[in-house]
């Protein structure tokens, strides 16, 4: 009997295992199953074809399984959508979900609490919009926890900080607000931890300087205030701090470096914070990378930097920086990039600097107040590709052999106090540029070159896009052989010396869209020559001796949006292709022997903004369609011959601020509808032959008499300095009076004409 009993009990263990084991199977099924039923899309069909009852699931694509229990579902990149099911918590052994990277949305279901066994879970890269789930405190085995790039909103619930086990958190990139909680501090074992791109609040916690398994910490881009807490610096396994871009104050803590023996990266740029650069940060020997720009950090650099044999990047633009750069730090052989610009750095840069650079890729030094000669040892840094020192105070001649910077891109000389070569009439630096084949940027203004242009100018790089040499008193006339540039974008040469005809120049440059030759002594007639540069959009040659008419072909520069030609001698009417520049939204005409009829073409330049067409020689009358021009703030149309009346049409130019019709021919009455034009707050129409009453409201509530002198025929206020309006009850009362006078006077005068008659007759 009792063998029977054991036999039994034996049966029903087997029978149970089984039935348990056969349940569990129906369970991960049915959660799958379920999984794939709420996705709507999965454009490469790879769980439909692949995920079929007549396999074993844990055959099927993105499943492992152990004892035939799903430990691990991995379905990343497949661009499915849909919703993660709450069945899946069903999955009770799952150890590992990956399904990052597609474009699931809505809520995250608070059952993956469930999971009791998860130690991975990502959704990185969807389009979660939801709240991170309370219940998801429960994992309590869970190592890394993923939910970047998303929209998850709401604040970090403070339950993550029972996640004891978690080494990775990565919250970056959603729309969290609210503030870190101090419970996050509980996770002595995190390693990685991202909060960046969000919109968290408030000061950061001093709890996270007792996470001291931090090896990377990520707080960019936040709303973050008050000071960065000294216990974060004392965690001495920190490699990254990234706490950039939020709106941190205060100073930095004296020891900040004394206690961080392998940081390589410490993003502070973009805060508030104020102070000196501790001493102390050269102590982290390691360190690589070091961002401080765009704070208020004043004092010096300390010459103890020299010490940072790993620095690669140093960047400390827009501050209040001051001193000079101590010597030691160009001494630094790993050294690839140096920013500068914006400080009050003075001072002479070491003779050598750029011998001891080998690395050295890129230095920005600009608008600080640094002066003395810029040293020729700068182009033994071969690998140099961005040179940037405008705006400071440099003088001697630029360096002769910057050709040995063979790969360089950008050299920003601008506004300094630069020279040519002593004693040579020619750019000759110009001719070692011709080996840097990669120079696209060439930035020379406003510096005291004196110049002429040498032919090599022409065998520079054909990447080269910009060639800026505004103000340099170059002298000769324009290198014909500029054309082979034919890369060049924009091509500024104004106000120099330069003399001749421009239009051989031009020949090959079919890239460029940007021209300024303003203020130089230039002749001849509109170079035709531009007409087929279809990228052209700003054009400025104003303030030359040009003459000859407005060629028709000038209708081809459709993408012009700027054009000048003032104070030329043209002397053409308008070609009627010129209204076909519509995209035009400033235009400046003025003083030139331009003459005419203004035609209503001028309604199709709906772009137009600014439009000076004074002191030339216009006559007709202003046509109607030019209030069309809804965009336009400036008109000036003063010193013409224009004829009729002002258009009514004025109104409708809503956003216009100035408006210039005098010295013209003008008849007719102000229009009253000017009033209406709110930001109009300049108007003169002196010396034109207007009559009437002045209006009284808008821009005329303030007008100055003397935009209104030279109209004999208007009346007005007595402050205007013209005639005082008689009000039309006076007007007929005195016709009243003339009539009641002049009768009586009529008739007592035939009366003595015909007695005197009857008289003679007698």
């Amino acid at each position: 009997m009792n063998i029977l009993i054991e036999f039994l009990s034996l049966l029903f263990f087997f029978y149970s295992l089984c039935l348990a084991k056969h349940t569990n199977f129906i369970s991960d099924y049915a959660a799958l199953m379920a999984f794939k039923s709420s996705l709507r899309l999965e454009p490469h069909h790879i769980l439909s074809r692949n995920w079929s009852s007549d396999t074993h699931f844990c055959s099927w694509y993105g499943v492992s399984c152990v004892h035939q229990r799903v430990v691990a579902l991995q379905l990343p990149n497949l661009a499915i959508q849909g919703k993660v099911s709450s069945e899946i918590a069903n999955l009770t052994q799952l150890a590992l979900l990956d399904l990052s990277n597609n474009d699931l949305n809505g809520n995250l279901p608070s059952e993956l609490g469930f999971l009791q066994q998860l130690r991975l879970f990502n959704v990185t890269g969807n389009s979660l919009d939801g709240t991170i789930p309370l219940n998801i405190s429960r994992c309590r085995v869970l190592q890394e926890l993923h939910l970047s790039d998303n929209m998850i909103k709401g604040s970090i619930p403070q339950e993550l900080g029972r996640l004891s086990q978690l080494r990775l958190l990565r919250l970056n990139d959603n729309n969290l607000t609210g503030k870190i909680p101090p419970l996050l501090g509980n996770l002595s074992n995190l390693e990685y931890f991202y909060l960046h791109e969000n919109d968290l609040e408030g000061e950061i916690p001093d709890e996270i300087g007792d996470l001291t398994n931090l090896r990377l910490l990520s707080f960019r881009g936040n709303d973050f205030t008050g000071s960065i807490p000294a216990s974060i610096f004392n965690i001495s396994r920190l490699q990254i701090v990234d706490l950039s871009i939020n709106a941190l104050s205060g100073e930095l803590p004296s020891d900040l470096g004394n206690y961080l023996p392998i940081l390589e990266h410490l993003f502070l740029d973009s805060n508030r914070i104020t102070g000196k650069i501790p001493v102390s940060l050269s102590n982290a020997s390691k360190i690589t990378h070091l961002f401080f720009t765009e704070n208020d950090v004043q004092g010096n650099i300390p010459n103890e930097f020299g010490k940072l044999h790993e620095l690669v990047w140093f960047e400390f633009e827009y501050n209040r920086i001051s001193g000079a750069i101590p010597s030691s730090l160009f001494n630094i052989s790993s050294l690839e990039i140096l920013k500068a610009r914006h400080n009050y750095l003075n001072g002479h840069l070491p003779y050598d600097l750029g011998t001891w650079l080998p690395n050295l890729q890129e230095i920005f030094l600009s608008h600080n107040q640094f002066s003395g000669d810029l040293p020729a040892a700068i182009c033994n840094a071969s690998k140099l590709e961005n040179l940037e020192v405008a705006n400071d105070s440099f003088t001697g001649p630029i360096p002769m052999m910057l050709g040995n910077l063979v790969d360089l891109i950008t050299l920003n000389l601008q506004n300094n106090l630069l020279e040519n070569n002593p004693g040579a009439t020619q750019l000759d630096f110009l001719n070692s540029l011709v080996t840097s084949r990669n120079l696209v940027y060439l930035i020379l203004a406003s510096n005291p070159l004196n110049g002429i242009f040498t032919e090599s100018i022409g065998n520079l790089s054909s990447n080269i896009r910009v060639l800026d040499a505004l103000d340099c008193g170059i002298r000769g006339s324009m290198p014909t052989n500029i054309g082979n540039l034919s890369g060049l974008i924009f091509l500024g040469l104004a106000s120099n010396n330069i003399v001749g005809n421009v239009a051989p120049s031009f020949v090959g440059l079919q890239n460029l869209e940007r021209l300024y030759l303003t203020r130089n002594k230039l002749e001849g007639t509109f170079p035709a020559e531009l007409c087929s540069k279809g990228r052209l959009g700003l054009l400025h040659l104003g303030e030359n001796r040009l003459s000859g008419e407005v060629p028709s072909c000038i209708g081809n520069l459709t993408e012009l949006r700027v054009m000048s030609i003032a104070a030329n001698n043209f002397s053409s009417k308008l070609p009627s292709s010129f209204w076909r520049l519509v995209k035009l939204d400033s235009l400046n005409l003025s003083r030139n022997l331009l003459h005419g009829f203004f035609p209503s073409d001028v309604g199709t330049l709906k772009a137009m903004r600014i439009m000076d067409l004074s002191f030339n020689r216009f006559f007709g009358e202003i046509p109607n369609s030019i209030g069309s021009l809804q965009y336009l703030v400036s008109l000036d149309m003063s010193r013409n011959a224009l004829q009729g009346p002002i258009p009514d049409t004025f109104s409708n130019l809503i956003v216009l601020e100035a408006l210039d019709l005098s010295t013209n021919a003008l008849s007719g009455v102000i229009p009253k509808s000017l009033e209406l034009l709110r930001d109009l707050k300049y108007l003169n129409v002196s010396f034109n032959n207007l009559q009437g009453e002045v209006p009284k409201k808008g821009v005329f509530a303030n007008v100055n008499y003397r935009f209104l002198m030279g109209n004999p025929r208007l009346c007005g206020a007595p402050d205007l300095y013209i005639p005082i309006c008689l009000a039309q009850g006076s007007k007929t009362r005195k016709k009243s009076i003339i009539l009641r006078t002049a009768v009586p006077v009529a008739v007592t005068f035939l009366i003595l004409v015909k007695k005197k008659t009857c008289d003679w007759k007698q």
